[in-house]
């Protein structure tokens, strides 16, 4: 994509009134009406979503982002007892419906804190 829209596109992620929550990255921006943060797809933070973002953020040159975004997504894993599918994004909390001792989320917790620990963005 150009720049411009790369640019326009990462403003509205690091939007606080959107996407830019305590615990981001909700699948429905804030803002919007149908928002729910404990509905599946409706709002919450799904990790593996997290981490297709910071790949993209990492491809498209926002490595500081993509940084934060790793780090932010680790923070709200590290606080739960369990790892869940999806997280409440303005809490942190697992909603009532999202299972526990997830896969994929493990997995991304896995690779994620690897290259944290290497240093490396992803």
């Amino acid at each position: 994509l150009p720049q411009a829209m790369n640019d326009r596109l990462a403003q509205h992620l690091r939007s606080p009134q959107e996407f830019w929550t305590e615990y981001p990255l909700p699948t429905v921006s804030i803002g919007d009406a149908k928002f729910d943060a404990n509905q599946m797809w409706r709002g919450p933070t799904w990790v593996n979503v997290n981490y297709l973002f910071i790949e993209g953020l990492v491809k498209c040159g926002y490595h500081d982002l993509a940084r934060e975004l790793r780090e932010r997504t680790l923070a709200l894993i590290l606080r739960q007892p369990d790892i869940y599918e999806y997280y409440n994004p303005l809490t942190g909390d697992a909603p009532p419906k999202a299972a526990s001792i997830f896969g994929w989320s493990s997995a991304v917790f896995i690779d994620l804190a690897v290259k944290q620990a290497a240093g490396k963005i992803i």
